[in-house]
């Protein structure tokens, strides 16, 4: 009987087999791994709380998607050059100045700010107080976040804007604008 470069008759075939299994285990472990990173990434992508930086003239991300019944919060932190504000809505009123319907009336939101210069963190209770319940201002350097929880009545697309204006243009006249989808809750 013929020797193998491996010794014997059968140790190519051995050989063969033990890599396999290797291989085989090393998918299988490797798989348990990520499993656990699609976890992760899936977890991370579906966190309640939402970054937003306001520039001089944008939004990013120019883009958001909240689920409904359940809680949010916007972080925002404003590296423009001058104030702007956050202010969501269905349909911009003709004075180019405000919303007809804001996204926020009847909702209550948990204000907290921070501004340079500012230690203490400044946290406001709105509940369609004076139609200003829908804006989140903020100064040059200023940060802070807007916690809430949109009722799955008010699913839908609606239109983010800042109607500060610089010299005589409104910001939302620049390009400071977005969406921001409201999905309906998964639980009905």
């Amino acid at each position: 009987m013929a020797r193998s470069a491996f010794g014997s008759p059968f140790g190519f075939s051995r050989t063969v087999l033990l890599v396999g299994i290797t291989l085989v285990l090393a998918a299988c472990g490797s798989g348990e791994s990520n499993q656990a990173s699609d976890v992760e990434r899936t977890e991370s992508a579906s966190a309640d709380t939402i970054e937003v930086t306001m520039k001089d003239f944008a939004y990013q991300p120019s883009s958001i998607t909240v689920p409904a019944g359940k809680e949010v919060t916007l972080q925002f932190t404003n590296t423009g050059s001058v104030e702007h504000y956050f202010v969501v809505g269905d349909t911009v009123a003709s004075t180019t100045d405000g919303f007809e319907q804001n996204l926020f009336s009847g909702v209550s939101i948990e204000k907290n700010k921070q501004t340079e210069g500012h230690e203490e963190e400044e946290e406001e209770h709105e509940e369609e107080e004076g139609g200003h319940e829908n804006v989140f201002e903020l100064p040059p350097g200023g940060s802070g976040s807007m916690t809430f929880t949109l009722p799955p009545s008010k699913a839908g697309s609606y239109t983010i804007a800042c109607f500060e204006t610089t010299g005589n243009e409104t910001h939302y006249d620049m390009g400071m604008k977005g969406t921001l989808a409201v999905t309906a809750s998964e639980e009905n």
